[in-house]
Parts: C-alpha cells; sequence; structure tokens
C-alpha cells in the first residue's frame, strides 16, 4: 500500500500527529489493528519520516509472520550458518541483521509460535542475534516495530502470546487503527485517492464518481477494511465504461438501484429503466425465496403471482430456483 495516511477523520488526524511524534523518538512500537487498516502503511511511514528515506544506510525491512512457518520465520528473522539441517548450504544473514541502523517490522506477530516469541523477546532484552547453527551473537541497533490484530492484553488471555511477551510489549509506544466502518468519513476520501491512483496506474482519464456509488461504499460493513475497499475500487475502475465510476455486481442491489432512479429522475440524468427495474425485482424476489426457505408456491403467493410467472422471472433474472448448499 502507499505510504500516505489518507482520511480527515479525527482519528486519522491524531494517528498523524502520533507518527510524527514517534518518528522523533527511537523506542520499540507496537501497533494493533484489525486486517487491513494499514498497519504496515503506518509502520513505513514511521521510518521515512524518523529516516527521510529508504535505503542501504538506512534499511526498511519486514516479515509477515502469519504467512511462513515457524522454522522458516526464525530462519529469517536470524539468519543460519552454513551446514543447518534443513537449510540451503550457505550463510545467511537475518532480518535482524540486515535491518542495521534502520527498521525491521513484524506482521501479525501473534501468529509465530511461543518458541519464536521468545527468542524475539530475548532479542528485545538483549538486542543480540544469535544465527542458527552459530556459536557467536551481534549486538545489532534497529528499531523494531511489531503489529498485532489485538491488544496484548487480550491475545495473552486467549493464548495466543506467551504472557512475558505481552508484558514486554507494555513498554512499547503504541497505536492503535480505528476499523474503518468505526470512520465512514474517511471513505468517500479513500475512494477519490485509489480512484485517481489506480487510473493514473491504468492510463484512465477522468473517471467520474457517482455520488450514490459512494452512498453504498460508506454503508458498506468492510470487514477488511482498507484493503477491501482498494480491491473494490480496482473493480469498479475496470467496470466503468465512459468515464462513469462503476460498481461490481456484488455491491449493487435493488435499495441502490431506486436511490439512483429516483435521484435521477430528479435532476434529469440518463439512465437505463429497464436495468434498474430488474436489479430491484431480483432483490425483491431473492428476499421472498429467503423468507420462505426458497419454497417457490409460498414466495409466489406472498408476492401475488403465479408459480410459473415466478419460474418466469427466476429464468429471465439468473436467479437460483434453491439455496446453494
Amino acid at each position: 500500500m502507499e505510504e500516505t495516511i489518507v482520511g480527515r477523520s479525527k482519528s486519522v488526524e491524531q494517528l498523524k500527529k502520533l507518527i510524527t511524534k514517534l518518528a522523533k523518538g527511537t523506542k520499540d512500537v507496537l501497533i494493533v489493528g484489525e486486517p487491513g487498516v494499514g498497519k504496515g502503511v503506518v509502520a513505513r511511514r514511521i521510518h521515512t519520516e524518523q529516516f527521510g528515506q529508504i535505503n542501504d544506510r538506512f534499511p526498511y525491512l519486514s516479515v509477515n509472520a502469519s504467512v511462513i512457518d515457524d522454522r522458516e520465520l526464525e530462519a529469517v528473522l536470524f539468519g543460519f550458518e552454513k551446514g543447518v539441517p534443513g537449510m540451503p548450504p550457505t550463510t545467511k544473514r537475518g532480518l535482524f541483521e540486515l535491518s542495521e541502523n534502520g527498521t525491521l517490522l513484524i506482521e501479525e506477530v501473534e501468529d509465530a509460535s511461543f518458541r519464536n516469541q521468545m527468542k524475539i523477546l530475548d532479542f528485545l532484552e538483549t538486542r543480540i542475534t544469535k544465527r542458527m547453527g552459530g556459536n557467536e551473537g551481534r549486538a545489532i541497533k534497529t528499531r523494531i516495530i511489531l503489529s498485532m490484530k489485538h491488544a496484548p492484553g487480550e491475545l495473552a488471555s486467549t493464548h495466543k502470546i506467551y504472557e512475558d511477551f505481552a508484558s514486554r510489549l507494555q513498554s512499547f509506544e503504541s497505536i492503535q487503527i480505528q476499523p474503518l466502518r468505526e470512520r465512514p468519513e474517511d471513505i468517500p476520501v479513500l475512494v477519490k485517492h485509489f480512484v485517481n491512483d489506480i487510473s493514473k496506474d491504468l492510463g484512465i482519464k477522468d473517471v467520474a464518481i457517482d455520488i450514490n456509488a459512494i452512498d453504498v461504499l460508506v454503508r458498506h460493513p468492510w470487514k477488511e477494511n482498507i484493503r477491501e475497499l482498494k480491491a473494490v475500487i480496482d473493480k469498479s475502475i475496470l467496470f466503468s465504461s465512459g468515464g462513469k465510476f462503476a460498481l461490481p455486481p456484488e455491491l449493487t442491489d435493488e435499495k441502490t438501484e431506486v436511490v439512483k432512479m429516483i435521484n435521477n429522475v430528479i435532476s434529469g440524468q440518463e439512465f437505463v429503466l429497464d436495468n434498474s427495474l430488474d436489479v430491484i425485482e431480483k432483490g425483491i424476489i431473492e428476499r421472498a425465496l429467503g423468507r420462505f426457505g426458497f419454497n417457490q408456491s409460498r414466495a409466489a403467493s406472498f408476492l401475488g403471482m403465479t408459480e410459473q410467472t415466478l419460474r418466469y422471472k427466476l429464468k429471465r433474472l439468473a436467479i437460483p430456483s434453491a439455496r446453494h448448499r
């Protein structure tokens, strides 16, 4: 993701100020937030504000503990000497060594095994790293940033992290990032930001963002936060035509179409009535089927039509005639 922290909410403004404050210090940092809120962006921003750049002199490195297995994580963090069983026949430095004088981000550290959490804790206490299979340690000066999906106390109570590890994290500077659903005022700004960036990358000019589309995006729950929003914007740009921003089908429902239809009539804009009516009708029929356990006879009676008419509409609107198992 981009290094830019985008938003206009109070929480984003506070986050920007906190990043600037932390960039002036050297203490280790803990970032807590749900998947997709941009923890990696915040960590990278702290580094660039502190050092002004990322290069060999001031390296910024990261590893995600949730995507690699236990032994590989140990090898990545600490490195290994030639001859270690199961490792390539060479000597390799770990990220603790490689990040010297810079920053190392360990993402989703709660997904590391207790064994690796204890090894990370030992490094935090001593600032000495020792390669797998090695006999001598090396003192390293590097800033450590850890990210977690939940607060250390909560993770310790559910046995996701080692208690001593959780206690050590109390001395870290801490950042809590709010989920996107709790700051909906940031969504229009993020949409514009992503539309501009993605359109530029694809060579598309002047994509107009429909106010009704913004309304749908603001009301969406965004379980995967900014990551999910960006993926939707990517898809929306692909669905757009004639310079008009178009939501992907899975985010278009009959409520959206009713609002759009009424707004377009009031403003005198052109729109395809048949398509809007189809979306509205499809949504109503799907809800009626779901209400009656996909019993077509009861759904048809509820909707005031014959079963034959309902079956015709199911076929025309491509509605499954039975609940997906």
